[in-house]
């Protein structure tokens, strides 16, 4: 369980790196396009293109790697449920064994009978 948390952390934080370089990526391509200095206007239409190329490509792994963070959480919510289904089958059966080993009177009530050191004396308490 806990190692599957683990790894659930670890790949949210990968997609988390990737994010943020995808957004720098897409914030300089979109300063190269919209740059409407001399300068800009000089950018190489092939490193635009590779700006472009790599801005999908990262996208494309950051998509990936989102499928296997849901996943992962789909893995570790099916393992919770798992475990808690086991814990009230044990919850019943611990239940069901103490109310067949409680003694009860014919009212269904408890008793409880304590003596005091005189010889001969009974106090009797119901529940």
């Amino acid at each position: 369980m806990e190692e599957a948390v683990g790894n659930l952390e670890k790949q949210m934080q990968q997609a988390d790196k990737k994010l943020d370089n995808l957004t720098v990526k897409v914030i300089n391509v979109e300063k190269d396009i919209l740059c409407e200095d001399s300068e800009c206007a000089e950018v190489e239409v092939n490193s635009l293109l590779k700006s472009v190329t790599d801005v999908k490509n990262d996208y494309q792994n950051l998509r990936k790697d989102i499928l296997e963070v849901q996943d992962l959480q789909k893995q570790l919510s099916s393992s919770l449920q798992t475990q808690l289904q086991l814990l009230q089958i044990k919850y019943n059966f611990l239940k069901e064994k103490i109310s067949v080993n409680v003694p009860h009177n014919s009212l269904g009530v408890s008793k409880i009978i304590m003596t005091d050191s005189s010889p001969g004396k009974t106090f009797q308490e119901s529940k």
